[in-house]
Parts: C-alpha cells; structure tokens; sequence
C-alpha cells in the first residue's frame, strides 16, 4: 500500500553537496555535529532507537513508490522527507550500490550517565570495520559507552555505520583527542583500568575481578595498547593462548572479554 503524503522537495545542489561532505569528512561532521547513515536498516534502528535525533530523511522516487512501511514510519516520526533521483543518491552515496535512502542525523552529546559499571576504550583501533563490530558487541553486551581515543576510526564514518548495523544508536560513543588524560580522570573518579595485552606476563582474563566501574581498553591491531595508556592502567590483562594461533582480531578480543563478563554476571544472578 503507498503512503498517501504531499509530494516531498526535491534535493537542492548545496544540501547534496552538504551531504557528501558528511559522508566522506569527518571534520565536517565534527564542526556541524551531524552525520548521514544509508540505508533501510540503519534508519529502521534511528527510527526505532532514536527517533528525536533525526533531522532529515532523504529518499528516492523508488523508494517512495514501493517501500510504504518505511516511508510512513518516517511521516509517523514527524520527521522532514526531501526527494532525491537515483542520480543524486548514486553521486552522495560512498558504495557501489546505492539504496537511495540517507537521513542526517544529530550526534547524541556525551551524557557520561552511563548505568553499567563497565566502559570500553580504544586506544588507536583504526579499522572501521573493528570499531563498528565492537560497537554492535558492546550493545549486544549491554555495554553503554565506549570512548574512542585519537588514531581510531570515526565511528560515525560510513565504514563503522556499516559495520555497527545501526548500534551506532544503542551505545554512547564518547571520541577523545587524548585518551591518556581521559582515563586518569576516570581512575580519579573510582574506575579501575585495565589494558588488554598479547603478553602472557599479563593476569589471565578467567581470572580477573571485574566487580565495580571498570574500563577495559583495547590497543590497536598493529602495536596494541600504547605504554602511555598502559602507564596508567592498574593492570594488564590477556586473553590465554590454549593452541597455536598467532593473535586475535580486536573486535574478536572485545567479544570474547564481554561474554566472560556476561557469564560472571549471570551466574552472580542464578
């Protein structure tokens, strides 16, 4: 059934040209505090998880014409649709395939009210896929914030969107240009620090107490965490090597970290 609405404006050149910006630098996203997602699922899950941060949603005329139910939980959420031609979605998108349908975003302000105890930080993980993969495990752990320190990728770069599903919009992402002093405030504040390492020196994983506010940080993939950030932490912790693999991926790390703490968790309840 097709949604019954007023036809929406077309795209004027500077709006598109505004978006391609957002997509492709993250200096304009910084400045304007906006991003741009693409794609049915990812503005299902803006829709469905934070509906009050959507500025605009772009769509093209196909999309308007066969995808009823998305379109009307747009007019349902109030929020502004503008046209777009398969020509103007083709130039604005960063992928091979467009799917015609964007929407700009506002970036939530860091709240630090965070429920849980335990914080992520990423010391320097530049791989957007990593980072967008270790935001969709946090908020599947029920993790709430993650601070991303300097040299790690832009998690509302198109790449970690993608990555992320649209957990984008479940987990608080705090960025930082200096993570070192970030952490030593949080330690002030009661937090105990904890440094993911390859070494075996390092306190095994199974064996750590991660009872209280605790921020579990995760190095980069080519040198770890760096010995600024480890000079701060508490302790140093390891995942043990069992056969002959070489390393773990760090969104693999990250997961494997939070399902030991789930499992504590859970068997604390039962």
């Amino acid at each position: 059934m097709r949604a019954t609405r007023s036809v929406p404006p077309p795209l004027a050149r500077s709006e598109a040209d505004h978006l391609k910006a957002l997509i492709r630098q993250s200096s304009e996203r910084k400045v304007t505090a906006t991003f741009v997602i693409e794609g049915p699922h990812l503005l299902q899950r803006a829709l469905e998880t934070a509906p009050s941060h959507i500025r605009t949603v772009y769509l093209t005329h196909e999309v308007l014409e066969t995808q009823a139910e998305l379109v009307s939980a747009v007019y349902k959420n109030k929020t502004a649709i503008v046209a777009i031609s398969a020509k103007q979605s083709e130039s604005i998108s960063d992928t091979k395939s467009p799917q015609g349908v964007f929407a700009l975003i506002a970036i939530k302000p860091s709240t630090n009210t965070s429920v849980t105890n335990h914080i992520l930080a990423l010391d320097a993980v530049q791989d957007p896929g990593n980072v967008g993969t270790i935001i969709r495990t946090a908020a599947w752990f029920g993790i709430e914030r993650i601070i991303i320190g300097e040299g790690s990728a832009d998690p509302y770069a198109s790449k970690t969107l993608r990555a992320s599903q649209g957990e984008i919009f479940s987990v608080q992402c705090e960025t930082t240009d200096n993570l070192s002093l970030t952490l030593s405030a949080l330690k002030k504040k009661g937090h105990k620090i904890l440094a993911t390492t390859l070494s075996r020196d390092a306190g095994s994983l199974y064996r750590e107490d991660f009872s209280g506010k605790i921020v579990i940080v995760l190095g980069s993939e080519a040198h770890g965490v760096s010995k600024a950030v480890s000079g701060i932490a508490d302790r140093e912790i390891t995942i043990p090597k069992i056969g002959n693999g070489e390393s773990l991926n760090v969104a693999m790390s990250s997961a494997i970290i939070l399902s030991e703490i789930a499992a504590r968790t859970s068997r604390k309840i039962n």
